[in-house]
């Protein structure tokens, strides 16, 4: 749900990356909601041939499709540029036999570290969560990596925990992401 509400945020910007998970969590839930609207458009069917009149037919699904088409393509554009290819490639969507070819984009990893359009959006590494790709702190380099080698100051500890919440605000940290990041950092300050 993180991706899908980040990807709203982002409601027509085609700047920047998107992340493999941010773009899938988009799409299900997209699938989701488009599944309940058409439910719903069946019901008010059903219920005006009920009492013989005509139904508008398929007016919710018509406005949630609406509603998510340019969301749906900036995010997609951005997770072409997530895999540095030019979000031009978006077109191929409305292309069918070729669409197959986007799909199997949507599903490359993301280039690591910072690339043409921007920076590595979830700082993922080896598939597992690192401070590797995120901004540096003020001190010049990650501040995780220097907790681990010496014992962080409260003034450290506080510039970590506003350099995760300024990320997580611009959308390179989901939710879960930050709470783990912070935690790290927590846990380090505690144990010093």
């Amino acid at each position: 749900m993180g991706g899908y509400l980040r990807a709203m945020k982002r409601y027509a910007v085609f700047e920047g990356r998107a992340s493999r998970s941010e773009f899938w969590q988009f799409t299900a839930v997209l699938m989701v909601i488009i599944f309940i609207a058409l439910i719903i458009d069946g019901a008010i069917a059903q219920e005006a041939s009920l009492d013989d009149k005509k139904s508008p037919g398929g007016i919710i699904t018509v406005l949630v499709v609406l509603a998510h088409f340019l969301p749906s393509l900036a995010v997609t554009v951005r997770r072409l540029h997530d895999t540095n290819r030019t979000g031009f490639l978006v077109f191929l969507n409305f292309v069918p036999p070729v669409n197959l070819v986007l799909v199997i984009l949507m599903c490359l990893r993301g280039t690591p570290g910072p690339n043409q359009h921007g920076p590595d959006p979830l700082a993922l590494g080896g598939g597992t969560l690192t401070t590797a790709g995120l901004p540096p702190a003020a001190g010049g380099s990650p501040v995780a990596p220097q907790m681990a080698v010496a014992g962080p100051t409260r003034h450290d500890t506080i510039a970590e925990l506003e350099r995760l919440g300024r990320l997580r605000k611009d959308g390179h940290l989901s939710d879960a992401e930050f709470e783990v990041l912070k935690s790290e950092a927590l846990t380090q300050a505690r144990a010093s």
